[in-house]
């Protein structure tokens, strides 16, 4: 049965509720498989979806609702299989610098920042060339001090919206 497709980062914020009185699934094996699932569905690795069906937790007491996992699994076990990229909300440049991402005093720097969103904003309205794999490989110097920049979990949390939209298409 087709489940509706999830995004890298939705997975990245699944959550499950912890058994009380038994045993569950560790939730640190858990949480670090899904954050696998989320890079191979964002394309920054790769895994078979056997890989999926074939993986085992250990089991503690309080850990998370087995049933649960068993069947979010099922369903990441499929769309790995069927392929699936879903779409993002980023459907046009505009779309994308209309995002305000907040500040940080450690954070990346907002020029540089700025003019790579500029680029891939013109690459979603036809405008210029741009690949996923040239999202997942971009790097941003940091600032420190006085000078504040973008914080860094925003724009990478952005960063894998822009990669999924571009994969999204085909690129």
């Amino acid at each position: 049965m087709p489940f509706p497709s999830l995004s890298p980062a939705q997975v990245r914020a699944t959550s499950f509720p912890r058994r009380r009185g038994g045993k569950g699934y560790d939730p640190a094996q858990v949480d670090a498989f899904l954050l696998k699932i989320a890079d191979a569905l964002a394309g920054r690795s790769r895994m078979h979806p056997d890989e999926v069906r074939q993986v085992v937790f250990h089991e503690l007491p309080g850990g998370y609702d087995q049933r649960l996992v068993d069947e979010f699994l099922s369903r990441m076990e499929w769309q790995l299989r069927a392929g699936l990229v879903p779409p993002t909300g980023l459907r046009t440049g505009e779309d994308l610098l209309a995002v305000k991402l907040p500040r940080a005093s450690n954070g990346y720097d907002r020029g540089e920042v700025e003019a790579f969103l500029a680029r891939a904003a013109a690459a979603l309205d036809g405008r210029g060339r741009m690949t996923a794999a040239e999202v997942r490989h971009t790097r941003f110097s940091t600032t420190s001090g006085l000078r504040r920049g973008y914080q860094t979990r925003a724009v990478d949390a952005l960063l894998d919206e822009v990669e999924q939209e571009l994969r999204f298409r085909g690129r």
